[in-house]
């Protein structure tokens, strides 16, 4: 076909016993972009047939946008998951503006729980989001792939927008190659849902760089592949990810407090903690700086520099992170799955008083 505007092409192998159907075929091997070419310029082989499309919808494909709440898990004081609470979690994530959450992600302690509250946690986030949430996302990783893609096949089958896995984190791979592979894996058991790869190096001690990762799944062929949830301090990595995949792919930034340090480098997305209590405060940095108004941006984005810093004196984690949601909410997220700590009344007290001496509560 000879036309004067770009277009679309796409090729798929005819084999006289492969009975996958032409649309199939023509999904797996993607579309590239060849602009006014004529068909002698393309090297074929003997039964590859090419054709003329006006676009290949890629329905496993999701863009992350704007705040994700990276949800804490509420639990009794016996320790079991305390599911009624998700209803009144997600009304009071709408009226922050916060509409897309991740769920059993560090922050949600996802780690400590079995497959069976994972699975109950991706049902309740799910119907309780239903009409109220734009994205749902399930963290599925763990120490086994298996698990990981029977996490992956329940959350397809209950509809959640998206899913993402960290690297296996007691026997680690060892490249980029290799975590390419397990998103494969991960991919396969869940074949109609956007799948992220969660970049958490300091947790997971799997040291790549996203760049190589990126290239390695397009080399291997991951279909659902939609991108990165990228905690990490390498910003160089992730200028260049967003530089050479950023229109294919989101590289959505998880370090809450540096926001206003990457949204110049093309971040539109962020998947953070705080955002369960603070995401006004976050909404009206992203505001302020798409307004060009860096005065209001820096006076927010300290806000939340002076909260994180009150957090990290109190060795960060998710149980103060989750008494500080229900400070502030007025939602009782209950305690944390040890071995994570449950800090003491005069303790939690303290950081009251920290955090008003610094202004946070008046900030958001």
């Amino acid at each position: 076909v000879i036309t004067d505007e770009p277009t679309c092409f796409c090729y798929a192998n005819e084999h006289k016993n492969d009975k996958t159907s032409s649309q199939t075929r023509l999904a797996s091997f993607g579309t590239h972009q060849f602009g006014k070419r004529q068909p002698s310029e393309f090297s074929t082989r003997p039964g590859q047939v090419f054709f003329q499309l006006e676009e290949l919808p890629r329905e496993t494909m999701l863009r992350l946008e704007g705040l994700v709440a990276a949800v804490f898990t509420p639990l009794k004081e016996n320790g079991d998951v305390h599911l009624d609470i998700v209803d009144q979690y997600v009304d009071h994530l709408v009226s922050q503006g916060v509409l897309n959450v991740f769920v059993c992600g560090s922050s949600g302690e996802g780690a400590s729980f079995s497959l069976a509250e994972r699975k109950q946690l991706t049902e309740k986030w799910v119907t309780a989001g239903s009409g109220k949430l734009q994205n749902v996302l399930v963290h599925v990783g763990g120490t086994s792939i298996p698990d990981s893609q029977d996490l992956a096949r329940h959350a397809e089958s209950v509809g959640v927008q998206g899913i993402a896995t960290l690297p296996t984190v007691v026997f680690k791979p060892k490249n980029a190659t290799m975590v390419a592979e397990h998103l494969k894996m991960i991919s396969d058991a869940a074949p109609k849902t956007p799948l992220f790869y969660y970049h958490l190096p300091d947790y997971t001690g799997v040291h790549i760089q996203i760049e190589d990762l990126v290239t390695a799944v397009d080399k291997l062929g991951v279909p659902t592949f939609s991108g990165v949830k990228f905690t990490g301090a390498n910003l160089k990595d992730l200028r260049r990810s967003i530089l050479l995949f950023g229109e294919k792919y989101s590289f959505v930034y998880g370090c809450d407090e540096q926001m206003l340090c990457v949204l110049p480098l093309g971040c539109t997305g962020f998947i953070g903690s705080t955002y369960n209590y603070a995401g006004q405060l976050y909404n009206k940095l992203i505001e302020a700086y798409k307004n060009g108004d860096m005065e209001t941006a820096l006076k927010h984005i300290d806000t939340s520099q002076s909260l994180v810093g009150v957090l990290f004196a109190h060795s960060f984690d998710a149980g103060i992170n989750k008494q500080v949601m229900t400070l502030v909410s007025g939602i009782d997220m209950g305690p944390p799955r040890h071995p994570i700590v449950y800090r003491s009344r005069d303790e939690m007290k303290q950081v009251r008083r920290e955090l008003e001496e610094n202004g946070f509560f008046n900030g958001i």
